[in-house]
């Protein structure tokens, strides 16, 4: 990080994949449109649109972003001299982080010493006070179950329960598919041996990556 605190705006045009890593600072991701997978130990939690998420610096975390998801996100570096919250959960968007995201959005001096800086640090005292919930509801676990069986084969139709994420069950399931063939891609393992798996022509496996992700 340049800066003790940094601001991002993605318009995510392809899948993006992240890798299972510790945060090297924390991060406040925060989501306009789509949805974004956070993966937790064992559990994948679901970020819908209207809803963030705190990821404490040094937490281990896979963040994985839908094609055609809109998100801002606020890092915050290990040099800060503010303390922040060092647990990971949800965290809803107050009046407050909207406003600074939109207008972080429209400056066009990103002077650490102007209006941006200004905007970074408020959103900085904002999170240092606040709580993430680590103690996810029904409506988020069976949410987080629904996601999890279209990526397998217990898969079952739960069009209600995914309606909040704004992509069809055949949507997810397939960029799930091809996230799972990325990562394999990823570990070494043969094209071939992956695409029987996936039971597609190799071919037309790398076109749906290439469309789905982009360059590998």
């Amino acid at each position: 990080m340049k800066q003790a605190i940094e601001y991002f705006y993605q318009k995510a045009d392809y899948l993006n994949v992240g890798p299972r890593k510790k945060q090297p600072q924390s991060s406040y991701i925060l989501v306009h449109q789509g949805l974004v997978l956070i993966r937790l130990g064992k559990v994948e939690l679901p970020v819908c649109k209207g809803q963030g998420f705190w990821l404490p610096s040094s937490c281990l975390s896979a963040v994985t972003v839908l094609q055609n998801s809109v998100i801002s996100s606020f890092d915050f570096s290990v040099r800060s001299t503010v303390s922040m919250p060092n647990s990971a959960g949800y965290v809803l968007p107050s009046l407050l982080v909207a406003g600074i995201a939109e207008q972080l959005g429209q400056t066009v001096d990103n002077s650490w010493d102007g209006a941006y800086g200004r905007l970074l640090r408020c959103a900085r005292d904002y999170f240092s006070s606040v709580t993430p919930d680590d103690k996810y509801d029904t409506k988020t676990l069976q949410l987080a179950d629904a996601i999890a069986r279209l990526d397998g084969s217990e898969r079952l139709k739960c069009s209600e329960v995914l309606q909040c994420t704004g992509y069809g069950e055949d949507q997810i399931a397939l960029q799930l598919k091809v996230r799972d063939c990325v990562k394999k891609m990823k570990s070494g393992k043969k094209l071939t041996n992956i695409a029987q798996q996936a039971s597609m022509p190799e071919k037309e496996l790398m076109l749906l990556i290439e469309r789905t992700v982009g360059v590998i």
